[in-house]
This record gives structure tokens, sequence and C-alpha cells, in this order.
């Protein structure tokens, strides 16, 4: 059996390796996206302090009145950290890649860059990470790639997997590197002990990144097997003949269902119809970028239409809920983050450490096939 996942894990890493060295790359990259871009275009962070931070009606105005033909924000998003703007997005214009994206002050609402998503340098790796820059298309295949990851993981472990000795050496050697050995048994312990101590972190970013591509088959089978709630649908606004609420009393009013909480997204009314979308991050939620406790009002007269509280999720909701936070490293911190960023990086470290060693087996005064078996499964 070890022969055939020996033959599997060769021939697929052969095949598959160097795209998911791009994708892990790029991921890696994405770990620390917001602070990076803001090293990149520091003109993003560069505003004046001020007492008297601007309403949120001013930063919707001055980023609305900054974009050619004046259209209507769509969302807005607040600083995700002392020091970060305002984000406003707009529709995205035919033919772009992604929707139009302002930054503003939040001490004075001065609009600090106008940018197109997906144009400008973390954005850029994020569709190539995400979707290949291929659409539709290429976002599939990233998906696919993650369900190849976790095959990579469980073959490997079965390749990996020493054999029952008596004095237990088998099992020091297959977490130890051998430096005083040839080159060949260097880089195949290297490709051996990475990937074995990194395998728990790349199973939980390959599932988290299937979730993420193929969200409605994960949360079925999430519903198998745990508790799960369906957001629900919400009702339509009501026109009163009132004047639509301003974003700033939209808010007041979400902060009496979720007193705690700290607001993160504000979703404008698409049209008559439509209704506010307020989230919330809560105490206890994992992403510290992101809100899950949601809340839909209704323009007009300000009633209630929806609440999703994350504290009183069904234990599938919270597993979904957990899945982006785990895959960038947020849902454990600067030491998570940095857990992914290294594991994003391991897939190329394995794809180059494999090909040295099957390039090396293919000469003829080197090892034979069946020796390459019996060392890997020899460990």
């Amino acid at each position: 059996m070890r022969r055939v996942f020996f033959i599997l894990h060769k021939y697929a890493g052969l095949t598959l390796g160097l795209l998911l060295s791009v994708i892990g790359i790029t991921g890696s990259l994405l770990v620390f996206d917001h602070a990076l871009d803001e090293k990149l275009a520091p003109e993003t962070v560069t505003f004046k302090p001020s007492q008297h931070p601007a309403s949120y009606t001013e930063i919707l105005a001055a980023a609305q009145a900054a974009v050619p033909g004046n259209p209507e924000p769509t969302r807005l998003m607040t600083p995700r950290q002392p020091g970060s703007p305002f984000v406003v997005r707009f529709p995205k214009p035919e033919g772009a890649p992604g929707p139009i994206e302002v930054s503003v002050s939040p001490t004075d609402a001065e609009v600090l860059a106008v940018r197109g998503w997906g144009e400008y340098p973390m954005t850029w790796i994020y569709r190539l990470h995400y979707t290949l820059l291929a659409g539709d298309t290429g976002k599939k295949i990233v998906g696919f790639m993650g369900i190849a990851l976790i095959l990579f993981c469980i073959s490997g472990l079965a390749i990996w997997w020493p054999r029952p000795s008596r004095n237990g050496k088998r099992w020091k050697r297959a977490f130890t590197i051998k430096r005083d050995g040839n080159r060949f048994r260097f880089y195949f312990d290297i490709h051996k002990v990475f990937g074995i101590y990194l395998l728990p972190v790349l199973l939980v970013v390959a599932f988290s990144g299937v979730t993420i591509v193929f969200p409605l088959q994960v949360e079925k089978l999430v519903g198998w097997v745990m508790p799960l709630e369906p957001r629900g649908v919400w009702g339509q606004s009501e026109s009163t003949g009132a004047p639509p609420l301003d974003p700033d009393s939209a808010v007041a009013i979400g902060r009496k269902i979720f007193p705690q909480g700290e607001l993160k997204r504000i979703y404008l009314p698409l049209d008559a119809s439509d209704s506010y979308g307020l989230t919330f991050r809560q105490d206890g939620e994992p992403w510290t970028n992101h809100g899950t406790s949601f809340i839909r009002i209704d323009q007009y007269s300000g009633n209630i239409l929806m609440v999703y509280d994350f504290n009183e999720l069904p234990a599938g909701n919270q597993f979904l809920a957990w899945q982006f936070p785990l895959h960038n490293g947020d849902a454990l911190g600067l030491f998570g983050r940095w857990l992914v960023l290294i594991a994003g990086l391991s897939p190329a470290l394995l794809f180059t450490t494999g090909i040295y060693l099957w390039w090396k087996k293919r000469r003829p005064t080197k090892l034979t096939k069946r020796s390459v078996i019996a060392l890997f499964t020899s460990s």
C-alpha cells in the first residue's frame, strides 16, 4: 500500500507542485496584506490627527465626490486599526477586475486615495492567489488544489509513518534531519521532516481554503455532522414617505443590538427596497478584521429586519465562521499569522526538494526506484 501512496504522491507532486507553490507563496504574502499595502501606499495612512472624527455620512459624501460620475457607494469598511483609513467601495466599472475603493481619513474626511481593487499590488496578489487571474474558472481550480493538498498530506503521512521497531530509533529518525549523510539524504530529510511538522497547519489551511471556494458544498458536509442554522432571509425596507435614514442613524440603531460590538462594515441600501446591513465583531469572534454578527435595518423606519448573533449560533455555524480567520492565521493572533506564512512557503520547499530527489533518482548511477521507496518507508 505504501508503494501505491508513494507513486501517487510523487507523480501528483511533479504535476501539481508548481501550481500549489504559486498559491502557497501568494497566500504567504497575503497574511500581512493590509500592513504591506500601507507600506506600499503610505498616502493611505497619512492624515491629520483630530479630536473630532468625521461622521460616517461625511466619510461617504467625501468618497462619492472623489469618484468620477458620483456613483452611489455600496459599502463602508471601518479602520482595521488606529492609524488606518476608512475604505469606501463603489460598483465595479465595466471591464475592471474589481470595485473602486476610496481611502478616506477618519479625522477630517479627506480623500487619501482612489484605487481599483485588483489593480494595486496586494489586491492583484489576492486575485492571483484566489482565482489565478482566471475568474471563476481559476477560483474552482484553486479549490481543487486545496483538495489535492489534503490528499498530499494524507499520502505523505502514510509514506512517512515509521515501521515498528524495538528501540524506537525509527521514530526518532522520522523527526530529525541527518546532517552527516550525503546530499540526497539531506534533501530527503528536509522534505520528510518539514512536511510532517507542518502537516497539521497545511491540513487546516487546505480545508479552510476549500471552504472559502466551495462554501455551499462544505456547509452541507458540516450540516451532516454538526447542528447548522441557515442565516435566513430578511424582509425588504418599506417606504413610509419619510426620507431614508442616514448611515450614522442606522449605526446608532445597530449599536443598541450589539452595544459591546465593534462596527466593521456598513452595507448601504442598493435600491429603494433594500436595507442597511451592519457587521459587528463581538468578544469571542475569531476574526479581528471582520465581524460575524450581522444586523439588517429598514432604511426608512429603522426597524430591525434580522439579527445574526455569533455568540448564539449553533456549533456548525461557529465552525464555518472560524474557517477564514484560520486560513489567514488571524484566529491565533500574530503567532498564527506567522505559522500560516511559513506553511504557505512549504509547498514550494517540498516541490523543489521533491524535484531534486526525483531528478537524482533518475540518474543511472544513483539510487534505484526500489531503494528510494525503501528509504521513504524505512524511517
